[in-house]
């Protein structure tokens, strides 16, 4: 893991579930059942996540993210990865999303709320 970052985080906690990942030839597959996960912050550029179960290596994650109980849909790669071998926990760099989250986090890091606004 390296501490050159582009992005400031910041803290944010949401429960999230996944329910697809794509493998390392781009293929879409179902988890047996959905891997709860909780992010723990966010930057511009992805979420830190933490779970349980451990997350296939090189995949790509496709599940809801909620910012401000606000849902996107969003895919991520996985970046890096630690564990304490009870909790896993993951970089995961946004790849595909919209450019209203986008814009949502630009104001979230910032310390303002779009709802709010």
């Amino acid at each position: 893991m390296s501490n050159l970052r582009i992005h400031d985080r910041v803290p944010y906690r949401v429960k999230l579930w996944c329910y697809y990942y794509y493998n390392e030839i781009g293929e879409r597959v179902g988890f047996e059942s959905p891997v709860m996960m909780e992010a723990f912050d966010v930057s511009l550029g992805g979420i830190g996540i933490i779970t349980r179960l451990p997350l296939p290596k090189k995949s790509t994650l496709e599940f809801t993210f909620y910012l401000e109980d606000i849902p996107y849909q969003v895919m991520t790669q996985i970046k890096w990865h630690t564990t304490n071998y009870v909790f896993h926990r993951y970089g995961l760099e946004i790849i595909g999303h919209n450019n209203m989250l986008f814009r949502h986090l630009q104001q979230y890091v910032k310390g303002e709320s779009i709802l709010n606004a």
